[in-house]
């Protein structure tokens, strides 16, 4: 555990002495499937103070966490009102994934391509194969010059990733779990054509997970 001897405003006033990022990532990664889930209601009032007590933080992991969530368009944050969860919808997840796609149908290359060998080691830390679509994806971009487009999806990985997730899908009314199988054979076959350097291949393998991922909520409704 972190325990550094800085300033009162750095340290975190936390009984584990967690360092104050890892903390803000993980009150940031809860928030996120509190949303996402319906555990926060859309156009529902959220107090700091309330989430600083239930997740046992002070006020500033919380204040940080909520910027990325704003740049997300899950809550906003506004003047004499405070935090509101924002009126998202699974329509709107599903529209990154076709601004995804559509990224890596037609890259748009602002500069050289990055000559960088794709680690399939990131895949571990994704939870589900839209987690794994955005890491191959911007890869992918990188190395084809379109660096712009691999940093819009690269933020767009933890949304992804955890709305993807089985508990969160659920909710939402979709089953994740009919076609997994084929889904992370496609992520298999994209990240073995990533290592080999064939981005043709990767790009049409992600072009067709896209796919499948875009139909899922229609397709597959979960019984819950």
């Amino acid at each position: 555990m972190d325990r550094s001897s800085s300033s009162g405003n750095d340290r975190v006033p936390d009984p584990n002495g967690i360092r104050r990022s890892l903390l803000r990532d993980a009150v940031f990664l809860k928030l996120l499937e509190n949303v996402l889930r319906g555990v926060y209601r859309r156009g529902q009032r959220l107090r700091l103070d309330d989430i600083a007590r239930d997740m046992q933080v002070s006020r500033t992991p919380v204040r940080e966490a909520l910027v990325p969530l704003e740049s997300l368009r899950l809550v906003s944050v506004q003047r004499y009102v405070g935090v509101m969860v924002a009126p998202w919808s699974v329509g709107q997840m599903v529209e990154r994934l076709r601004v995804a796609r559509a990224m890596i149908a037609d890259p748009a290359p602002g500069c050289q391509g990055v000559d960088e060998p794709f680690d399939a080691h990131v895949l571990r830390s994704c939870m589900t194969e839209a987690g794994a679509l955005v890491e191959l994806g911007a890869w992918y971009l990188r190395r084809r010059g379109a660096i712009v487009s691999a940093d819009w999806l690269a933020a767009q990985r933890a949304v992804l990733d955890t709305f993807f997730t089985d508990d969160v899908a659920v909710a939402n009314g979709i089953d994740a779990v009919v076609g997994r199988r084929a889904r992370v054979q496609q992520v298999e076959r994209a990240a073995a054509a990533a290592e080999r350097g064939q981005l043709d291949l990767c790009a049409s393998e992600l072009l067709g997970l896209a796919e499948d991922l875009i139909a899922l909520p229609d397709r597959f409704r979960s019984a819950a």
